[in-house]
């Protein structure tokens, strides 16, 4: 058996999110991206009788990422237009964009391509008059397909 060697590990800083119809928006967390294929069984008789029990590849879900960031007017103004958009129906709503991750050197570490993009979902943090805490606000994205650039 032999021994793989690792790559350096990204140790993410910043997070980029780009479209033409959104510009450029900055964000301090990546939630997460996600993708699934579900399982679907399938059991059936062979010619000897036998059942078998097999997996085939189920439902898929489009993939989807979550951002977050401080609530700001102007990121504010871009996402929340950007999720009117798609909540109307808009055509203009999907786009393909890019997800930069930075890493703590501000060097680009990972570029994902979202291709036929959305804003599908935001979430403004809950807020308490005279709190100190920083307001932020989420998103999340969901696309048809993601690459990682190579």
């Amino acid at each position: 058996m032999t021994a793989t060697t690792q790559s350096q590990v990204v140790s993410a800083a910043r997070f980029y999110l780009s479209f033409s119809n959104l510009g450029t928006i900055a964000f301090s967390e990546l939630g997460g991206i996600s993708s699934k294929v579900g399982a679907q069984e399938y059991i059936y008789n062979d010619d000897k009788g036998n059942t078998i029990h097999t997996k085939q590849f189920g439902k898929t879900e489009p993939p989807v990422i979550q951002l977050k960031r401080g609530l700001d007017a102007a990121g504010n103004t871009k996402l929340m237009a950007w999720h009117a958009m798609a909540r109307i129906g808009d055509p203009k709503a999907r786009g393909d964009g890019t997800l930069k991750v930075m890493d703590a050197s501000g060097k680009e570490a990972i570029t994902y391509v979202l291709h036929n993009a959305w804003c599908s979902e935001i979430l403004i943090s809950g807020l308490k008059a005279g709190d100190s805490a920083v307001a932020t606000i989420e998103c999340k994205v969901t696309c048809e397909l993601i690459e990682v650039k190579p």
